[in-house]
């Protein structure tokens, strides 16, 4: 049978008030257990002498499940609003046990959250001392002798654990103020404490092999200089090892649980984890995050887009949307002369062939647009002539000499796809040409798809009938867009552009940046030397020191990303990833993919269209002869038909030999241009 703690000590509630008024809290909670069974007198003593200081004061009695809770509601309402919550817990040892393994195991801890036991008799159990996590602040107020009371503290030690350290005590007065020692102070020092802290491979942050007896090596990694700048200053040690699952983790599941590194630290198995840990809200309610150590964005990472076909060079010049403002010009151009020409004649009434001379325009017209050698002239008119000079210029200085130019520089610098830059594109690719995204698993990117709306939303749609949409890390991700072209990968693009640096930058095409991201440590909440280490962080970020930290790691690039090869491939054989069989992709080098000289593989669209031309050439001369022997089958044509028939056959047959010398002029220029190159 338990026993019940029935008498408070002398001078209980003088001593209680010093300790508070010590510790700056406001407000104080008194719990009573059920093992306690105190006057109603003494409670009532603590009340006033408290409310005298302007200290509130809140009485619970956890005599029924009910009003213990109400009291467990309290605790989770200051942890949602972030308000103070201390607690003074008058009870036996046994039942101080029970208490603080609920609060425990109700995961009540946080910096804002403190907890002061009454250990009315004996010492301190170690049952007692084995539940106390070092995230929860934990004070045990003992009574050696009377009207002496010695105040023990959980986090006023750096490198002990379940360990209670004496502090301060009372006899009339505190022995120092304030009651407890802060933080910044305790944690200043770790005194070669040892840390066990998980690693993931995730170029440039950390560079990992994994060994066949589970152990790891990091061969080094911005986050690796990070960590031992801070274990330098901090004076501790760590060991890295191999979490399970290899991945950082995005959110608490439905049911419950957390997988990841993020889930160990959420489960208080482990202390931190230095990486690139993106912040995001689903995270913030499982882990505490430091100060910034990265400033980033998200991108995603495509192909490098593939070269054009060199055969449609020569019309590539004018875009679709260009040719039919060229055929409307060509067909309104020849009317538009005749009606110069033809203007007076009309007015005058004077009689002449307006259709034959409508012919001769639109032939002449016809003829200066193609740089030809033209017909005489339909009328000697000053109007006329200036109107075919306005058009001699326009064809040749305008229209030739752009199209000469454009054509140029795409022979001389070939035409590319069009690049997939935004969500957008990357949407049309995926619905109307088989594009697919990954993103690694666990990953912040992935909670960006799940939770997210409008584009996002519809691209993790489109993602759900894909077979493969999560990969184990952004390094496979990576390989899986060099070995298959319409493959994209969503992250973090400082991280996607290392990983171009490494496999050559001409191999991909990074998109614009999408969103803000920022990168932390991750630690346990309550954790008691978060202060501790954002004064580091803090100092190295506006110092500009992790900014000079990142950019050695890409002049350190070839030789990490030797290294960084047989930790990818180790990593490979371990997990049976559906994407291993892409580890091994070639990368094309560098100095293969450069400018190439002129050949007449870029001129082969110049001899499709003189093959185009002939095969014209060739089509009207049938037709002519075809319609010529229909015409000599007739008795009753007239001599005047029969003369403008012959007009016309000679206008085909001069517009076939005018075809066949301007391609051959264009022959004879692109011959000379090869040689001129290969002399040079």
């Amino acid at each position: 049978m338990c026993k019940t703690l029935k008498n408070l000590p002398k001078k209980f509630p003088t001593a209680i008030m010093d300790i508070v008024v010590g510790l700056g809290t406001n407000t104080l909670t008194v719990v009573r257990g059920n093992t306690t069974d105190i006057r109603s007198e003494d409670i009532f003593e603590i009340m006033c002498i408290l409310s005298e200081n302007n200290i509130q004061v809140i009485n619970l009695d956890l005599a029924t499940q009910e009003n213990k809770d109400r009291y467990y509601r309290f605790l989770k309402q200051g942890l949602d609003t972030s308000e103070d919550r201390t607690s003074l817990i008058l009870c036996e040892p046994l039942e101080c046990e029970n208490l603080l393994f609920e609060i425990t195991v109700n995961n009540f801890i946080h910096r804002s959250m403190f907890y002061i036991f009454f250990w009315p008799h004996g010492e301190v159990s170690k049952l007692f001392l084995s539940g106390i996590k070092e995230a929860i602040r934990v004070a045990v107020i003992t009574n050696p002798r009377n009207a002496v009371f010695r105040l023990y503290y959980n986090q006023a030690s750096p490198n002990k654990l379940n360990h209670l350290t004496l502090v301060n005590w009372w006899s009339g007065s505190l022995y120092k103020s304030p009651s407890l020692p802060p933080a910044d102070k305790v944690y200043h020092d770790f005194q070669g404490r040892v840390f066990n802290v998980p690693v993931l491979h995730a170029p440039p942050w950390h560079f990992v092999s994994y060994n066949n007896d589970s152990t790891v090596n990091v061969t080094g990694g911005r986050d690796d200089k990070l960590l031992a700048l801070l274990a330098k200053k901090l004076n501790f040690k760590y060991k890295y090892y191999d979490p399970p699952e290899r991945s950082q983790g995005s959110r608490i599941s439905g049911n419950g649980t957390f997988k990841g590194t993020l889930g160990l630290i959420w489960k208080r198995k482990a202390d931190f984890f230095v990486g690139d840990v993106t912040m995001t809200w689903e995270r913030l309610q499982a882990v505490e995050f430091s100060f910034l150590t990265l400033a980033d964005s998200g991108a995603f990472l495509t192909h490098a887009p593939d070269k054009l076909s060199e055969t449609l060079a020569i019309i590539r010049p004018f875009q679709w949307e260009v040719w039919p403002l060229v055929g409307a010009t060509l067909l309104i151009i020849g009317p538009a002369l005749w009606i110069v020409i033809a203007a007076p004649s009309l007015w005058q009434h004077r009689k002449r062939d307006q259709l034959e001379l409508l012919s001769d325009c639109c032939w002449f017209t016809t003829t200066l647009f193609l740089r030809q050698s033209s017909t005489k002239e339909p009328s000697k008119a000053h109007k006329a002539r200036l109107v075919s000079i306005i058009i001699s210029l326009g064809a040749t200085y305008v229209i030739g000499d752009m199209y000469s130019a454009n054509l140029t520089s795409l022979l001389a610098k070939p035409a590319k796809e069009q690049p997939i830059g935004t969500l957008q594109d990357l949407e049309e690719a995926m619905r109307d040409r088989g594009y697919e995204l990954v993103v690694e698993r666990h990953s912040s990117s992935l909670a960006i798809l799940q939770n997210g709306t409008g584009v996002y939303g519809r691209l993790a749609k489109l993602m759900r009938r894909q077979r493969i949409q999560r990969v184990r890390s952004v390094e496979v991700g990576v390989h899986m867009v060099l070995s298959k072209r319409r493959i994209a990968i969503l992250g973090g693009r400082e991280t996607l552009y290392y990983d171009t640096e490494r496999f050559g930058s001409h191999n991909f095409h990074l998109s614009e940046k999408l969103y803000t991201r920022y990168s932390a440590i991750a630690l346990q909440i309550g954790c008691p030397y978060l202060e501790t280490f954002n004064n580091i962080v803090m100092t190295l970020f506006e110092a500009g020191i992790l900014a000079k930290m990142t950019t050695d790691e890409y002049k350190n690039l070839p030789e990490h990303s030797r290294r960084s090869d047989v930790g990818a491939e180790s990593d490979t054989k371990e997990i049976k990833d559906p994407t291993d069989n892409i580890g091994t992709a070639q990368v094309q080098p560098e100095s293969t993919i450069g400018l190439e000289p002129v050949s007449l593989t870029m001129f082969q669209g110049a001899f499709c269209l003189l093959g185009v031309g002939y095969f014209l050439a060739a089509v009207a001369l049938a037709t002519e002869i075809h319609l010529h022997r229909r015409k000599t089958t007739r008795r009753t044509i007239t001599p005047v038909e029969t003369s403008t028939a012959r007009r016309r056959s000679a206008r085909m047959i001069y517009l076939k030999q005018q075809f066949d010398r301007m391609f051959g002029i264009l022959y004879v220029f692109v011959d000379r241009a090869l040689r001129h190159d290969a002399r040079e």
